[in-house]
């Protein structure tokens, strides 16, 4: 099996874009700006912030005290839409995570190596099985000096051909009960593997341990050192993280605001840096502010020309150096041009023939110097080229970068702005090491970071451990629950190995995590996207599927744009690239765009969600907290088996009725679907009396005109004991392009728990239906004692006669009803009993009352008060703890429903006959709630025991005969 991508990557180096060096005219060329340009059109942005202003729109950016972070190469902060950072670096002493400011500011401490080098080995290793891998414990190792902290340690091996052999090196502790857990790994796919600054302490047992995934044998040695620390270490207070917000500064707020670098892999920067690009790229589809390309000046043109080879418009921008321009298009087969004062071509962008033409293409450069640029509209492949069309352009000239907010704020519209603008971010450079400390430390960077997510845009290509060999050679997928624990939720990509026996490696098997795979702008599934295999839980608690959803992750014509790091090691004014942008595609690229959604929709759920389902503060964020933030992503995602059906690649996923497809998991996210999810309240039953009905109903849209259009739509119900029943019911299309249907749409209605997520957190379908037509309804019986919060999504699924990327909408009628149920009344059970049927003047009656049943809605503290109804003229003889009020009714005093449910409860009183002769009554008795009305019940008063009339011989009536004829 060949170890190497098409594009020379190592099967086991992090997930880079497949096919990225894939031309000059495929890559984004970058820019400089920060605020929108009068006129600018939204239309004309990346696709992505296209997609993003749905949610914007609604008032969700992102905010500067909440951040999502990142293990990956690194954050280049020097980039616009990734700075400034704020100097706070993070890092662990004495088994906590600290706060330091880098350089001479961390005050006298110094490391220094604690006796000489050690070595183990050589050591026979392999061979080794791609699917199940091998280990060989180099040796085991108990550091004896006490000043000992950490140790560094290299791994090498002999022989080493191509690096075909491609160890894997970790350190593992053994615990009190003798097993063996892991605290840190390398896996560069390079010879040797190091390991540096571990931390280890004193009379404890570790091991060093060789992996092997290669069918071949290998001598390995590894060799490590000591050393301890003098010296004290600088610390900063924890609130220095977000100081910024409560400062006034004329300069552009933090957007780095934490810096977590415990390994040398990419080099020990003290600043964050990015030595490859691919965290700088990743973390601008997640959260890039959009300075880089903020618009200042824009002109729009309407060519509406058909281009042959030779065939151009070109457009002139005068620029200042150290801002940028930039060439924005719609149509078909074209390629953009971008050449500097002196006819120098800074950049470009080809746009492939099979991109619908509601696609932009878009194409920047920095200014270097002040002059002149000129921007080109042509037909792809020169002298080649055949027709290709040009329908509406737009140009300008950016905003010098430190001159705006970018997307932060609304008003300033970017052209390449990340997912949530707004959101501050965390890096922690490395891959796996970073990610076992981040689920060691995970409340502690909950806590001072306010982090709410993490994206993981790596992992093993060729997807060990997979299938059900997740987690037994890797505790990657154990550190990704540690963060969820933390309040932490993980999202990771699903790999670029294409195919299913190679899918689904670590971080993206871990069950807690969101697995991503990878769509073009059309949703389609790529080729390169890996898929179609589970894994089994590391704790043993049963086997799952991924991956979990798609977004978009560009192809390979048509890459995702976002930051181009530049040299880390250059000056940042010796390198205008450092405000530029690049092309990538992979689902390292889908990844961000996940983790930027769930930035966003966290931030609504935590503010704007009801009680019940409400995230609390990042540092009170649970397990439970973090699944139900995963539902709702993976809820309101769409299947797109019919609507992307051309565009699907390797694979073509299924229609699965809202369950879960081998390649596509749930479907394609829904950023706007997920936060109006949790915040768009369709109906609430709190307040709705027994019997009573609160509707909702509105003309709805879903279409296929991405990314203006809806995939979904949704909301929430609040809900008490009632009904819920919800219906989709077809309208009409509209569109340019609603003459092409043929038929009504096949629209899907879902209602889930909202507090109660699946396994693992997915989503927990309690109603469902298939308008195949159209038209459908579901009705949900709820019980609870109290209200609970259900989501109602209705989704597109096919439009007969069009796909994604036709102007049709699919309009139709949603309406929600909540039917609170008819209430129990309060109830006893309960005798009376007496002396007889006939009494004669002034003689007593001897009267027992025994209440021994109450409703079972009462709790056993609830109180009531036993009252009975005394005859007129009948007087109390006495007897008993009871008082008369109004003259004829009795008061008992009260008792509590669990001295009835205990047995019941008697009371008694005499009665003493009048001295008229008639027929009298007695009752009835009643009990009463001493507080009102209960929860649960309707009414707050209740009889037992009937009534009995009693008849009375006075003094003028000389025979009992005759008193029985009155």
């Amino acid at each position: 099996m060949s170890e190497q991508h098409e594009n020379g990557i190592g099967r086991r180096s992090f997930m880079k874009a497949a096919g990225t060096v894939a031309g000059a005219s495929l890559l984004g060329i970058g820019t400089a700006a920060g605020a929108a340009g009068d006129g600018f059109d939204g239309t004309f942005a990346n696709w992505r912030v296209r997609e993003a202003q749905k949610v914007w729109d609604r008032g969700y950016r992102g905010r500067p005290d909440r951040t999502i972070g990142l293990t990956d190469s690194g954050i280049e902060a020097r980039h616009p839409d990734l700075g400034p950072w704020n100097g706070v670096q993070a890092t662990t002493a004495d088994e906590e995570l600290v706060l330091t400011e880098p350089g001479a500011d961390v005050g006298s401490r110094e490391r220094n190596q604690v006796g000489s080098q050690h070595e183990a080995g050589p050591v026979t290793v392999g061979p080794g099985s791609f699917a199940t891998g091998n280990e060989t414990v180099i040796t085991e190792f108990t550091p004896q000096d006490d000043s000992i902290e950490d140790l560094d340690a290299t791994l090498s091996w002999s022989p080493n051909a191509d690096a075909s052999n491609d160890l894997e090196f970790r350190i593992d502790l053994q615990l009190a009960n003798g097993s063996w857990e892991e605290i840190a790994r390398t896996a560069t796919a390079s010879m040797p593997e190091e390991l540096t600054e571990v931390a280890v302490d004193p009379g404890k047992t570790y091991r060093f341990v060789a992996e092997q995934y290669i069918n071949t044998t290998t001598q390995a040695t590894v060799t490590w050192s000591y050393f301890t620390y003098t010296g004290d270490l600088n610390t900063l207070p924890e609130d220095e993280v977000f100081a910024f917000l409560d400062e006034d500064s004329d300069g552009p707020m933090p957007k780095t605001v934490g810096w977590f670098n415990e390994t040398s892999r990419y080099g020990t920067y003290d600043a964050p840096r990015d030595p490859d690009g691919h965290g700088s790229h990743c973390a601008s589809i997640m959260g890039g502010s959009g300075r880089a390309s903020a618009v200042e000046y824009v002109e729009r043109k309407e060519p509406r020309a058909v281009l042959t080879a030779g065939d151009t418009r070109e457009y002139q921008v005068k620029a200042d150096a150290g801002t940028g321009v930039f060439i924005a298009a719609y149509g078909t087969g074209i390629e953009l041009v971008i050449e500097g004062p002196q006819g120098r071509q800074l950049g470009g962008r080809s746009f492939d023939t099979e991109a619908s033409t509601h696609d932009v293409a878009v194409a920047e450069a920095p200014a270097e110097r002040d002059g002149t640029y000129t921007l080109t509209v042509r037909a792809a492949q020169g002298e080649l080229a055949s027709t290709a069309r040009c329908q509406r352009v737009a140009y300008g000239r950016f905003h010098e970068p430190d001159a705006t907010d970018g997307d932060r704020a609304a008003g300033a519209p970017a052209l390449h702005s990340g997912m949530a603008p707004n959101a501050s971010l965390v890096g922690l450079q490395g891959l796996g090491d970073p990610t076992i400390s981040l689920g060691e430390y995970a409340a502690d960077f909950s806590r001072i970071f306010n982090m709410r997510a993490v994206n993981m845009s790596w992992g093993y290509v060729g997807g060990v451990p997979l299938g059900a060999f997740g987690g037994q050679l890797d505790d990657t997928p154990a550190a990704i629950k540690d963060i969820a624990e933390g309040g932490i939720l993980t999202v990771a990509a699903a790999g670029n190995a294409a195919t299913p026996a190679n899918g689904n490696g670590a971080p993206g098997v871990a069950d807690e995590a969101i697995s991503v795979a990878a769509t073009d702008h059309s949703d389609g599934l790529v080729a390169y996207s890996s898929g179609g295999i589970g894994g089994q839980d590391e704790d043993g608690e049963g086997e799952y599927m991924k991956p979990d959803v798609t977004a978009p992750g560009g192809s390979l014509t048509d890459l995702a744009n976002a930051a181009l790091a530049g040299d880390p090691d250059t000056p940042e004014g010796d390198q205008p690239a450092i405000r530029d942008y690049t092309g990538k595609a992979g689902t390292s690229m889908a990844s961000p765009y996940t983790t930027g959604t769930v930035g966003l929709v966290s931030e609504a759920m935590e503010f704007d969600a009801p009680a019940k389902i409400a995230l609390p503060a990042p540092e009170e964020t649970g397990f439970e907290d973090v699944l139900r933030l995963k539902q709702v992503v993976l809820a309101t995602a769409s299947e797109t088996a019919f609507t992307a059906a051309p565009f699907h690649r390797a694979h073509a996923p299924t229609y699965q009725n809202g369950g879960r497809d081998p390649y596509e998991g749930y479907g394609r996210i829904n950023p706007d679907a997920a936060v109006d999810a949790v915040t768009r309240t369709l109906v609430d039953g709190t307040g709705v009396a027994a019997d009573d009905t609160a509707s909702f109903g509105e003309l709805a849209s879903v279409g296929l005109n991405l990314p203006e259009d809806s995939r979904a739509v949704a909301g929430h119900v609040v809900a008490p004991d009632g009904t819920i029943d919800a219906s989709v019911e077809f309208s009409h299309y509209s569109g340019g392009n609603k003459g092409m249907t043929k038929g009504a749409p096949h629209l899907d209605l879902f209602v889930y728990d909202a507090e109660q997520p699946a396994a693992n957190g997915e989503p927990n379908i309690v109603a469902s239906a298939q308008a195949v037509q159209g038209s459908g309804s579901v009705s949900l019986d709820v019980s609870s004692d109290d209200s609970d919060v259900y989501y109602v999504v209705a989704k597109i699924v096919n439009v007969p006669g069009v796909v994604n990327g036709y102007d049709v909408q699919a309009n139709f009628d949603l309406a929600v009803d909540y039917t609170a149920a008819q209430l129990p009344t309060l109830s006893v059970s309960g005798s009376r009993s007496d002396d007889g049927a006939v009494f004669t003047a002034g003689q007593t009656n001897h009267v027992t009352l025994t209440v021994d049943g109450i409703s079972s809605q009462l709790d056993d503290t609830d109180e009531v008060r036993i009252t009975d109804q005394l005859p007129t003229d009948w007087t109390l003889a006495g007897f008993g703890d009871v008082e008369t009020r109004n003259g004829t009714e009795l008061d008992f005093g009260t008792v509590t429903a669990g001295e009835v449910r205990d047995g019941g409860v008697t009371k008694e009183y005499f009665a003493e006959a009048p001295s008229s002769t008639g027929r009298y009554e007695f009752g009835a008795a009643s009990v009463e709630l001493v507080d009102g009305a209960v929860e649960g019940l309707r009414g707050d008063e209740a009889t037992f025991g009937g009534t009995d009339t009693n008849t009375v011989v006075g003094a003028d009536q000389n025979t009992a005969s005759d008193a029985t004829d009155i």
